[in-house]
């Protein structure tokens, strides 16, 4: 429908807050009295002073119900924005308590906290990134592994590119830093200095084969754990075997069934170190039903200190990892604190009853 005196088309949106509800601007300002510019400077925050217009403005929104659209407040860089906590999927208390040390610091600061999942679809990922920038995000806190090599660089380097013409940032949570891009902000915590300590805990008790149940691909986390089975075993000057290497998807039923084939071919091993608690929950598993007793003829260690691992029987030796601080670390930095560098926060080694000397 065109406008009669013009001819051009009717006006779709004006500047200044929208509302939602069946109250308008409009509507706000003439029960006000007043222009509507004055009306969406007072709505918006931009309003100096306290007049008596100020005040009636106020008054008349209260009186007629109107809402405040924060979404267009936001994209007009005025109000509260957002803060995005994006990863392939959200499942577990390590997600969990990751995004609550973010959440806290985002709340606390006045900021919005949105939780988003791509299902590990790269395409899914990019549009949402495109979409949170049209959104005047404050930063996208982008969580887990990924892909080692130049792909993952190229994207991250796409995404900061992006968000930065929104005066957003990227900031990666724990996943290492890009060498090759130092602006991207990382923190992350010590994957490889975890399960070493997992694996010089069990040489320490006299264990001499020691398998690794992981994924065994090259994303990030699953690289570092492995290194860090490999550094245990060097730094003891104990020799590595690849075949105790037995690869396994994060679930416990994919974890019982590689420790089965392990071992049918290792029946030697007497420590088994797991790249996940979900993992080791499944190796623990398999050894009850292959009537292996836990400690006294194999030793479990986990990683990620999951809170039902300690009531499991026998209770789980872990690396607890300190998800809630690079949370919390990385929400500071996304309401707008000092990047000093990339952070890698230390683990521990958490030791319970599925570890013990090894039977002589």
């Amino acid at each position: 429908m065109e406008n009669p005196d013009t001819g051009a088309p009717p006006r779709l949106s004006s500047p200044g807050p929208g509302g939602s509800g069946g109250a308008t601007l409009a509507d706000v300002a003439r029960l006000a009295e007043v222009s509507r510019a004055t009306a969406s400077r007072v709505l918006a925050g931009r309003a100096t002073g306290r007049s008596a217009s100020h005040a009636r403005v106020l008054a008349a929104a209260e009186e007629l119900g109107y809402v405040v659209n924060g979404l267009a407040r936001s994209m007009m860089g005025v109000g509260r924005r957002s803060i995005a906590f994006v990863s392939s999927i959200m499942v577990g208390p390590t997600f969990a308590s990751m995004a609550g040390g973010a959440e806290d610091v985002a709340t606390a600061n006045g900021h919005l906290f949105t939780m988003c999942t791509t299902g590990g679809d790269l395409d899914r990922e990019a549009a949402l990134i495109e979409t949170l920038s049209e959104q005047r995000v404050a930063a996208v806190l982008l969580v887990g592994a990924t892909p080692t090599g130049e792909e993952f660089e190229e994207r991250a380097q796409r995404y900061s590119e992006t968000l930065a013409r929104v005066g957003a940032q990227l900031i990666l949570c724990g996943r290492a830093a890009l060498p090759h891009l130092p602006h991207i902000a990382s923190i992350d915590y010590d994957h490889r200095g975890g399960v070493r300590s997992a694996v010089e805990h069990l040489i320490g008790l006299g264990h001499r084969r020691i398998a690794f149940v992981g994924a065994l691909d090259e994303t990030t986390t699953s690289r570092e754990r492995f290194l860090g089975y490999q550094d245990g075993l060097a730094t003891t000057g104990i020799e590595g075997d690849l075949s105790l290497a037995i690869r396994s998807g994060n679930t416990s039923d994919d974890a019982a069934a590689a420790t089965m084939t392990l071992l049918a071919e290792h029946p030697g091993v007497t420590g088994i170190v797991c790249q996940t608690d979900v993992m080791a929950v499944g190796v623990c598993r398999a050894l009850h039903q292959a009537a292996m007793a836990i400690p006294a003829q194999v030793s479990v260690v986990g990683f990620d200190d999951m809170q039902l691992v300690a009531d499991l029987t026998p209770s789980l030796t872990t690396v607890r990892a300190p998800f809630h601080d690079v949370g919390e670390l990385a929400g500071r930095i996304a309401v707008g604190g000092t990047y000093d560098g990339p952070v890698v926060l230390p683990s521990e080694l958490i030791v319970r009853d599925s570890t013990g000397a090894v039977r002589q």
